[in-house]
């Protein structure tokens, strides 16, 4: 999954957000949906605004269920 670095909270977490458009059911326009994911990283370089990929892992803690799979995607 693609998502968008919006946060870097600590050095292992930043959170990300994935953007999606849907079809409304009634009136057949796209509605812009976020949704937001904190991602644990150790060992690589990152910035706000940059583009990666993630992959979902065990638990890491209470909110934390994805990590870091490819920089720069």
């Amino acid at each position: 999954m693609k998502v968008k670095v919006e946060n870097i909270i600590d050095n292992k977490t930043f959170k990300g957000i994935a953007t999606s458009y849907k079809p409304h059911k009634k009136y057949k326009k796209y509605i812009t949906s976020h949704t937001k994911y904190l991602v644990h990283f150790e060992g690589q370089n990152i910035e706000i605004g940059q583009e990666v990929s993630i992959e979902q892992c065990r638990p890491i803690s209470k909110r934390k269920r994805w990590v870091l799979r490819k920089e720069g995607v």
